[in-house]
């Protein structure tokens, strides 16, 4: 039995909350003042909604929200605001600062019972054991799949959660997270942004993705995702310990673009670099090894490669035409030396 919190100092008010919850069936717990009701939350009562009234003397609707959260257990808890203000600055206020409902007074009992049921409905589907394959691309514009269809997102923010824990296995704080998806953002605001963007890739994957556990929050160790950044770098390091080049020519094949195309975070940033700058040294050491080992047509695959990565890069062009020369083709050396020429031109006199 779903067991739910009620706050109001209107003790008309409250008992009406009691009597309609319980007679759907709920166990009720009623406070006329949010005080009481936080100190018994702080001793470990954990209901499975709370209901709280706005306009209360002492603590209001809100600072009782805002107490409520600070609790670590009740974060995700559904939280329903209840008041006679219908105001729609009032209720835009109460849904941005993250409750899950609203309520205006004066209202059906039929009402008030089904907010709770659809509130806990929504929970149980959350919770629901994600099944199927999942499979996640980061390399270029970040796609995620699931059973082999696309799918759909609300929120870049979500994306980018999932992305932060992909890439953060030994688990992040709330902490953590907000300074890299809200740097700037007040602790009270970065934490309300961060829960509501974790119910969104919750929603999004279709079942309890992220687990917590000692203030952290992981993707759930029972899910198997099929992650193209993590088997770019195991492939990467098979590649480094096997020191072969088709080995090497797998890795380089399997970096389709830069790190979350269109995303700007710092942190985005910061990886991104790092797998680019993987990759530049992956191909320049296996262009630099088949060039020795006279293995000419890799060469000029790892060569082109790099230049395809960064086309500036002078010492791959010079690679290139040394590979064609070896290879006896004197016209495609000098036609890659022309191009290089043109490069410098462009550099020492850019439009």
């Amino acid at each position: 039995m779903a067991l739910v919190l009620a706050v109001d100092d209107d003790l008309g008010i409250l008992k009406l909350i009691e009597v309609s919850l319980k007679g759907a069936g709920f166990e009720v717990l009623t406070f006329d003042n949010p005080r009481d009701a936080i100190d018994e939350l702080n001793e470990g009562l954990r209901p499975d909604v709370m209901v709280s009234d706005v306009s209360m003397p002492g603590l209001d609707g809100f600072a009782f929200y805002e107490q409520v959260r600070l609790i670590h257990e009740l974060r995700a808890v559904p939280f329903i605001f209840l008041t006679a203000l219908s105001e729609r600055q009032q209720i835009r206020y109460g849904m941005s600062v993250g409750a899950d409902d609203y309520i205006t007074k004066p209202f059906e009992r039929d009402e008030l019972v089904q907010a709770v049921k659809v509130r806990l409905q929504r929970v149980a589907e959350l919770r629901r054991p994600l099944e199927g394959s999942v499979k996640v691309v980061g390399f270029g514009q970040p796609w995620v799949e699931r059973d082999g269809a696309r799918l759909d997102w609300e929120s870049l923010k979500a994306i980018e959660l999932l992305f932060y824990l992909l890439e953060h296995r030994s688990g992040a704080s709330t902490f953590e997270v907000a300074e890299a998806l809200w740097p700037g953002k007040t602790e009270a605001r970065a934490s309300s942004s961060f829960h509501t963007t974790l119910y969104r890739l919750r929603k999004a994957m279709g079942g309890e993705m992220v687990e917590v556990a000692n203030r952290r929050y992981y993707l759930h160790g029972k899910f198997e995702i099929d992650y193209d950044v993590d088997r770019y770098r195991q492939l990467c390091a098979k590649a480094r310990e096997s020191s072969r080049l088709d080995d090497v020519a797998k890795a380089a094949e399997s970096y389709r673009g830069e790190f979350l195309a269109g995303f700007d975070s710092e942190w985005i940033t910061e990886r991104r670099l790092s797998l680019y700058a993987d990759q530049l040294s992956l191909l320049a050491g296996a262009a630099d090894k088949a060039e020795r080992q006279g293995e000419l047509g890799q060469a000029v695959r790892f060569y082109e490669l790099l230049i395809q990565h960064e086309r500036y890069e002078a010492e791959a062009w010079e690679g290139l035409a040394r590979v064609w020369e070896a290879s006896g083709n004197s016209a495609k050396a000098a036609e890659v030396r022309a191009q290089l020429a043109q490069l410098e031109l462009e550099i020492e006199y850019p439009d």
